[in-house]
């Protein structure tokens, strides 16, 4: 039977990390379909070795080398066909890992916040972070600094919808009803924005105002066009 890569010892030492991530995970020129998968293939033995670190108790080793993991293949997945979904299933598992070690070995709350604005905004690629799984390591100093940045970003160009996402994941978490009015619901002109909202605040565990949304967006709507699901959103929320 094959070993489980989960179960795959440490292969390099400690302090010769940060090198391996460097040369595992850079890349030059475009990747095709293949390269792409071939480069998956090969960095998820060291995302594996990065993330068995965290889960036996050295967080604190893993931690830089995970963020640069994630920074680089953010740059990779600029010149790659990812049609296979290999390097985003990568980077997605990059980033669950980092969060992990980030929640275990706390790094300065503010260096983080800048950290997650950087992967999210400017790498040139459009990067969600799941935030609730940073917000242990965040604290509320942190929490405070990421959410005026990326509130900062989204006033400044409400049609960033990289900044828009972050503000959206943010409120959802912190159970934000009036940012996620904003958000979500922005000018209220058509059904859609109200079913979305409806059940955007449904899934934070408000049924009284999702119905309420819901119900005020039948009323402005009474076609219900594809798409709003609004009825269909009423008949399965309880009063």
């Amino acid at each position: 039977m094959p070993t489980s890569l989960r179960r795959a010892p440490q292969a390099h030492p400690e302090d010769s990390l940060p090198g391996v991530v460097t040369r595992t995970f850079t890349t030059t020129g475009d990747l095709d379909y293949w390269a792409s998968v071939r480069h998956a293939e090969s960095a998820a033995h060291v995302a594996e070795e990065l993330a068995t670190l965290v889960r036996t108790g050295r967080p604190a080793v893993a931690r830089e080398p995970l963020a640069h993991a994630v920074e680089l293949l953010l740059s990779t997945l600029d010149h790659a066909d990812d049609a296979s979904g290999a390097l985003d299933n990568l980077l997605n598992r990059l980033l669950a890992t980092h969060a992990e070690a980030c929640r275990q070995s706390p790094p300065d709350p503010v260096d983080l916040a800048d950290w997650l604005v950087t992967v999210q905004f400017d790498t040139g690629r459009w990067c969600p972070v799941d935030i609730w799984a940073y917000g242990p390591a965040l604290g509320p100093g942190g929490l405070d600094h990421y959410r005026a940045v990326v509130r900062r970003r989204w006033a400044a160009d409400p049609g960033d919808l990289s900044a828009r996402d972050a503000v959206e994941r943010l409120a959802r978490w912190e159970r934000d009803v009036p940012t996620l009015i904003e958000v979500i619901g922005g000018d209220l002109k058509h059904a859609a924005q109200y079913g979305r909202l409806a059940r955007a605040l449904a899934d934070i565990g408000d049924p009284l105002a999702a119905r309420s949304w819901a119900e005020r967006g039948l009323t402005a709507h009474p076609d219900d066009p594809p798409g709003a699901g609004l009825r269909d959103f009423l008949s399965r929320t309880p009063h």
